[in-house]
C-alpha cells in the first residue's frame, strides 16, 4: 500500500492514496501561548491526532495526542549521520532509519514493515511516499512524513 503525504507551504499536509483520493489532511494553528498544534483530520473533517512540539533545540521532540490524552512520544534521534525518529506508544516502538533525510526504512519493534521517501515537486513542495504492507497500516502513520517534514523537511528542499 502507498500513502502520499505532499507538504503544501506552512503547516498543511494532504494525504492521497494511490487513486489521488484525499484521505486525511493536516493544519497547523497558532495558539496564543505555547507550541502551534498540527491537528490531523480524517476525509470527513473528524480530528484525530494534534501534535505539538515538546522541546526545541537541535533534536526537537514532538507529543502526539488522540481524544486529547497522551498517544505517542516523538524524538528526533539523530539529525545529520545516520537521520532518525524514534515514535513511542504505551506498547510499541517505531522507527524511521535512513542513511540520508529523504530516504528512511520504518521499523515497527525492530522489524522492518515500510519505506518513506521524499521528492520535491516542481513548486518546492516536497511529498512524501510511504509504503507499507496494507495488513500493518495504522491511521496514525502519516504522522510520520509529518514528524520527518517537521524535523528534515528545510534540509530536504
Amino acid at each position: 500500500m502507498e500513502l502520499f503525504i505532499t507538504a503544501k507551504g506552512s503547516g498543511k499536509y494532504v494525504v492521497t492514496d494511490n487513486k489521488e483520493r484525499e484521505l486525511y489532511h493536516a493544519t497547523k494553528a497558532r495558539k496564543l501561548f505555547g507550541s502551534p498544534l498540527t491537528t490531523f483530520y480524517d476525509a470527513s473533517g473528524y480530528i484525530l491526532y494534534t501534535m505539538k512540539r515538546t522541546s526545541s533545540g537541535k533534536k526537537p521532540e514532538y507529543e502526539i495526542q488522540l481524544n486529547e490524552r497522551f498517544f505517542m512520544k516523538v524524538l528526533c534521534k539523530s539529525m545529520f549521520i545516520d537521520p532518525s525518529i524514534q515514535f513511542e506508544t504505551i506498547d510499541t516502538i517505531y522507527e524511521l532509519k535512513g542513511k540520508d533525510p529523504k530516504n528512511f526504512i520504518l521499523y515497527r519493534n525492530d522489524v522492518q514493515i515500510g519505506t518513506l521517501s521524499t521528492a520535491k515537486l516542481v513548486n518546492n513542495d516536497l511529498i512524501y511516499t510511504l509504503t507499507f504492507e496494507e495488513h500493518t497500516f495504522d491511521d496514525f502513520f502519516p504522522l510520520f512524513a509529518v514528524a520527518v517534514d517537521k524535523c528534515f523537511g528545510e534540509i530536504n528542499k
